[in-house]
């Protein structure tokens, strides 16, 4: 058989934009170095722990950018600077091979001004390291070995570590901004506090356990100096839900890892973004060995539409293991979890064991059409097979009118119907289910019984209801109507 030969190297210009552009936000990028500086710490058990992100705002708002750790500093240039080699990889946060060439690509796409200078110990001992610098190539591609006594070491710390410097454009850097209300440019220290928040948020396990420390420092256009800390943003916990806080093993088809879990009601922190008793942050919160890959999940878990009566539930679980085969996957770009993947829907159904049904904060209803699907979740549950439980059900069909009916329950020879107000019922809703009886009688169903359901009734309610039911509907029977609070149906309103 004849061998063709397949000439395949890749354009450095192309490939470079090709791995750019996968992130959502600047803070995103400042992750994948600083994943490799955490990654660092751990594998090599480092007393210093420091991490400095320097921002300098130009006068065209764009900003200068530098990420200087305390690590080993890189000891195997070829691997670091390998598209997709992984045989470098210190822990689990080094997944893909890709995440420093990814995001140099995504934060300079000009692929003109980056500049990483790196230096083990014995670099240091030397006085010397290590410069590479854009552009970057495919092949041909050099490092500089440089004298400290002849260009001093462009970081603040001493001994080992990388420095990692690019210039980024307004429009990335204002990407910080998302998800927050109000003008569409806000004041440099502003965005300074939202990134420290950010990074707080991403990295609050990581921060508490003390494994990094990650400082700010920023100059502005006027050489106004800004700096900040990264402390380890927690919600404000109300109170927790079975079951609780606690930590369990488990198997999610990579081997046995450990779970730390919370589930619990927030309170409204006092953060610019996160643990705002929100449908943007509520709902279950995934992190992997500390650091945040996912959030604000809810229909994924339990297969509804976010609502404000869930704003205050809160699930967190952080997946610990030194092992990257027990863990869910992660995009490439570690901005999330990969859909699909086995140990994520195994995760996602862990979880759904543990509460199959997020509590409700009926305080927050804003209608009986909230509490009307709370009553319908309840008799779904007690009603025994075979049933018909249906919120928002049509009558009048054979007429060719469709009018909703507020609740209808079908189960054996019983038809319930309800007609509900929020707080207080009225002469008016009286009227109205007795509309909803006689629609279902024109569409051929004889009710059983009709149930006028609120807070409260007044008396001229309950006095109409006693003579209606000695009336005959339309089939020569006598209309069955009662009144029934919230409560007695299990219902917690109000609260």
């Amino acid at each position: 058989m004849q061998k063709i030969p397949i000439t395949n190297s890749p354009n450095a210009e192309y490939l470079w934009k090709g791995i750019g552009g996968h992130f959502d936000s600047f803070d995103q990028i400042l992750c994948e170095f600083i994943d490799n500086a955490i990654s660092n710490f751990v594998a090599n058990k480092s007393l210093a722990k420091s991490i400095i992100v320097s921002i300098k705002e130009q006068l065209d708002k764009s900003v200068l950018v530098s990420i200087e750790d305390s690590g080993s500093g890189i000891e195997n240039l070829n691997t670091a600077f390998s598209l997709g080699d992984t045989s470098g990889a210190q822990t689990p946060l080094n997944e893909h091979g890709f995440g420093m060439k990814h995001a140099l690509a995504s934060a300079n796409p000009s692929n003109k001004d980056w500049v990483v200078c790196t230096r083990t110990k014995s670099d240091v001992e030397r006085h010397e390291y290590k410069r590479i610098q854009a552009a970057y190539q495919t092949e041909g591609y050099t490092a500089d070995l440089i004298s400290v006594a002849d260009e001093n070491w462009p970081g603040e710390l001493n001994g080992p570590g990388t420095v990692i410097s690019f210039h980024v454009s307004r429009e990335l850097w204002s990407s910080l901004r998302k998800g927050i209300s109000g003008p569409a440019a806000l004041k440099f220290t502003t965005m300074v506090d939202i990134l420290a928040e950010d990074l707080g948020f991403i990295y609050a396990g990581l921060i508490r356990d003390n494994k990094a420390t990650i400082t700010i420092q920023a100059v502005d256009s006027a050489g106004e100096v800004i700096q900040a800390t990264a402390s380890a943003v927690n919600p404000d916990w109300k109170q927790f839900f079975s079951p609780f806080q606690d930590e369990d093993t488990c198997d999610l088809g990579g081997g046995n890892l450990k779970i730390k879990y919370s589930f619990g009601a927030m309170n409204e922190a006092k953060y610019r973004k996160y643990y705002k008793k929100n449908m943007s942050s509520s709902g279950l919160e995934i992190r992997l060995n500390g650091r945040v890959l996912a959030h604000n999940l809810f229909k994924e878990v339990w297969n509804r539409e976010p609502h404000n009566m869930y704003n205050h539930v809160l699930v967190q679980v952080d997946v610990v293991s030194d092992k990257r085969a027990a863990l869910p996957s992660t995009r490439t770009s570690k901005n999330g979890l990969r859909e699909g993947d086995p140990r994520l829907e195994k995760l996602i159904e862990w979880v759904r064991l543990k509460m199959p049904e997020p509590p409700r904060d009926v305080g927050r209803s804003q209608d009986e059409k909230d509490l009307f699907e709370i009553l319908r979740a309840l008799k779904e549950k007690h009603i025994p097979d075979p049933k018909k439980v249906i919120t928002e059900y049509n009558v009048y069909t054979s007429i060719a009118t469709k009018i909703p009916v507020d609740m209808y329950v079908h189960h054996k020879d019983v038809v319930t119907i309800y007609e509900g107000k929020k707080d207080r019922t009225s002469v008016q809703d009286v009227y109205q289910l007795k509309m909803y009886w006689d629609g279902c009688i024109l569409d051929g169903i004889q009710p059983t019984e009709g149930i006028l359901i609120a807070a409260q009734h007044p008396e001229s309610v309950v006095t109409l209801l006693g003579h209606v039911n000695k009336m005959n509907d339309l089939n020569g029977k006598n209309y069955v109507f009662k009144t029934e609070t919230w409560k007695e149906n299990q219902v917690p309103y109000p609260p």
